[in-house]
């Protein structure tokens, strides 16, 4: 487990700058066109499955505890109707995929991505259930549980939650199997189609949102599975809506951006040249000083990647704050666990903004933090 959250680490930053790439270039043709043209359409399924791959590199960074889950009220029917999509597209014809969504349900906290691994896990280990067809159900209902059935049945605490459950008509397991399923790498499938580790992170995911899990089963008769997760207050949720986004302004001032990919350099200074920014361009910490150093006068901004060859991000940053202790600084990564990020943020840098970005994203956390007031003098 612990070589696996390695791996983990050691490819997402890698991984997300290729997808930065792929993403912020498609973001940029699409601002550059119609939405009636013809190729409008094609951009938006490119940027769609360079956004699922993203998610992918996520759950990944989540299941090794890479990266801290994000989240917020959310309505468990939508995420369920996501990810049902998801599933016609890539189970069997000759499954019959059904979805009872329950009235009026109560808001659930929880990582929306998260969310989707677990519908996503649980469907396919059911579509694998029913190679010949059969039935999958994702049902959703609120339910309210008594001290005396939850200490019996889950060993949790009374309250509201919302019941999910997936159910199959597969091949169904027998108690043996039973009592291994959320052990990490127990497959009863063949080698190459199964890792062991897919219902072992539906069980992680769910004890992480206070939830319990249960599963029911029979040899030929199917599989039921049963996840409650803790309602969230009314209240909470109507106070937690967020408005829509106000659009992002560009700026004149000019930013020295740091990244020793160059695809990523060009897009971005791209983009933030056309809101009318001057973008100067580093392809190392020894470039940037040098550049910083010259002309640190006219830099409003420093845009800087953390895992970069040579001298590397932290380094970077606190020699430019030797230079100048009130230099505006705003860090990127291909994730937010990064074992550098805490200490540069403690040293001085004003913001993060996690790889693979959206341009929109990147624009806002700019303007942000060139807007801050610096601290007053002593």
């Amino acid at each position: 487990m612990e070589a696996i959250g390695t791996l983990a680490g050691g490819i997402a930053h890698d991984f997300n700058n290729i997808l930065q790439a792929i993403n912020g270039y498609t973001q940029l043709l699409m601002i550059n066109k119609a939405k009636d043209e013809p190729d409008y359409d094609k951009l938006i399924s490119i940027h769609k499955a360079g956004e699922r791959a993203a998610q992918l590199v996520r759950q990944l960074l989540l299941f090794s505890r890479k990266e801290e889950a994000k989240r917020r009220p959310v309505d468990l029917n939508h995420e369920v109707e996501q990810a049902a999509k998801l599933l016609e597209r890539t189970i069997p014809k000759m499954v019959d995929l059904q979805v009872k969504a329950g009235e009026n349900l109560w808001a659930v906290n929880a990582d929306p991505v998260q969310v989707e691994q677990i519908l996503l896990n649980l469907g396919s280990n059911a579509a694998d259930a029913m190679p010949e067809g059969g039935k999958l159900v994702l049902e959703t209902e609120n339910v309210t549980l008594d001290e005396e059935y939850a200490k019996k049945h889950l060993d949790g605490k009374p309250g509201n939650y919302i019941l999910l459950t997936v159910s199959d008509t597969g091949k169904g397991m027998d108690k043996k199997t039973l009592e291994h399923i959320f052990e990490p790498f127990y497959t009863t499938k063949e080698i190459g189609k199964g890792t062991g580790l897919g219902l072992a992170s539906v069980y992680g995911i769910v004890k992480s949102h206070h939830g319990h899990i249960a599963c029911q089963s029979e040899v030929d008769v199917g599989a039921t599975f049963k996840i409650y997760i803790p309602a969230v207050d009314r209240e909470e949720t109507a106070t937690s809506k967020a408005s829509k986004p106000k659009p992002h302004r560009g700026g004149t001032e000019t930013i020295l951006l740091v990244d020793d990919e160059e695809p990523i350099r060009d897009l971005a200074s791209q983009f933030l040249g056309e809101l009318g920014y001057t973008v100067l361009t580093a392809s190392s910490g020894e470039e940037a000083l040098q550049i910083y150093g010259s002309q640190s006068q006219e830099i409003d901004l420093v845009v800087m990647d953390i895992g970069m060859p040579g001298m590397g991000g932290h380094r970077c940053l606190r020699e430019i704050l030797t230079i100048d202790p009130a230099a505006k600084t705003l860090i990127a990564s291909g994730y937010s666990a990064s074992s550098q990020l805490p200490d540069m943020l403690e040293s001085g840098a004003r913001g993060y903004v996690a790889k693979p970005y959206q341009l929109e994203d990147l624009l806002s956390k700019i303007r942000k933090t060139l807007d801050l007031v610096p601290p007053a003098s002593p």
